[in-house]
């Protein structure tokens, strides 16, 4: 009997030794970015040692590089159930989170990831990035500036501070803040995008125009600068150049919503009504997308029709974004200033 809980013990340890050189090769097939050869490397770990928190792990950062997220996330929670607080999972599943909008649960596993691991920097600007997103830029910047004091030449925590003070209008501090970033780390996409962010923001297209220019030259297929070009153009009234722009940055990648949204809005500016309806209804047709309404509804006002038709169609959009968030102040503001030029309105709402 004691032999054969040696054997038992010393097979076990077999086992775990042959998922770990497995993991081992996967992790550097990983590294180049090639997860589709990683997968049968960690799927043969996984069927000698089906617990193991290296291979779980691993498997999660293969699926969510292939954006399969949701498998991503069961692995990565695999791994919790049998390790509760391994950071590598926690920060995982909140990467997948964070790739299907799940933005709500992202922030709370990497808060959660904070609490067990306080000095976790990466864990830090995540969360910071997903509070920024939902509009919470004082806790945001508060992580941020933790993040700096752990790590101070962090491109992501700087770049995300920079882009709070920006949001914030603070242009005093965000300005040498991307400065400085950019001259320590000049070829770093992310950094330079904060910059060229910063003057975009100002309406300072011809130096934003540059940056994202010199991103491009670093990553040819960076869809962040692709569309930051597109911004540029729409603020210098080249609605043509914007829309082609954002054509490209959608064949590269970009949010196929956010990216119709703009080419919508682009073709509205020039009177290309029928343009603008299609791409609207591109991204409605998937989803109640809050910017393609508004859209919509500049693209009511602005077409001509009958009154009575604007109104009711007007009415329609409106009952749809009053549904999707009836506190939502864009979407009031949107309704108070329609309904000052269209009083009537009142008499078709229905939400």
């Amino acid at each position: 009997m004691q032999k054969r809980v040696k054997e038992k013990k010393q097979e076990n340890e077999n086992d775990t030794i042959t998922a770990l050189n497995l993991c081992k090769n996967a992790r550097d097939l990983i590294r180049i970015r090639k997860p589709e050869q990683a997968e049968p490397l960690l799927l043969a770990a996984l069927e000698v040692s089906p617990k193991n928190p290296y291979v779980l792990v691993a498997l999660g950062d293969v699926k969510r590089m292939q954006k399969q997220f949701k498998t991503a996330a069961k692995y990565y929670q695999s791994c919790l159930d049998a390790d509760p607080l391994n950071p590598f999972a926690m920060s995982g599943l909140g990467d997948a989170y964070r790739g299907t909008n799940n933005l709500d649960s992202a922030i709370e596993i990497w808060t959660k990831a904070l609490d067990t691991h306080p000095e976790n920097y990466l864990v830090m600007t995540r969360l910071a990035d997903a509070l920024t997103k939902k509009g919470d830029f004082t806790t945001a910047r508060q992580i941020y500036e933790r993040s700096i004091r752990l790590n101070p030449d962090d491109p992501f925590a700087l770049s995300g501070l920079g882009n709070i003070y920006v949001r914030l209008k603070e242009f005093d501090l965000a300005g040498p803040l991307l400065e400085r970033l950019v001259a320590k780390q000049p070829q770093n996409p992310r950094a330079i995008g904060a910059l060229a962010n910063f003057y975009r923001r100002q309406g300072d297209f011809a130096n934003a125009k540059a940056l994202f220019q010199r991103i491009l030259e670093v990553d040819c297929r960076n869809v962040y600068a692709m569309d930051g070009l597109a911004d540029c153009a729409r603020g210098n009234k080249e609605y043509e150049k914007a829309k082609q722009l954002w054509e490209k940055a959608m064949a590269a990648g970009m949010n196929r919503a956010i990216a119709q949204t703009r080419i919508a809005d682009a073709c509205l500016q020039m009177e290309q009504f029928a343009q603008a309806r299609h791409y609207y209804d591109q991204v409605l047709s998937v989803s109640e997308d809050k910017f393609a309404l508004l859209g919509q509804l500049r693209l009511i006002e602005t077409e001509p029709e009958d009154k009575q038709n604007k109104i009711i169609d007007a009415a329609k959009i409106f009952d749809r974004l009053l549904v999707l968030d009836p506190s939502d102040h864009r979407t009031l503001n949107e309704f108070n200033a329609f309904r000052i030029r269209y009083p009537e309105i009142d008499a078709y709402i229905q939400a």
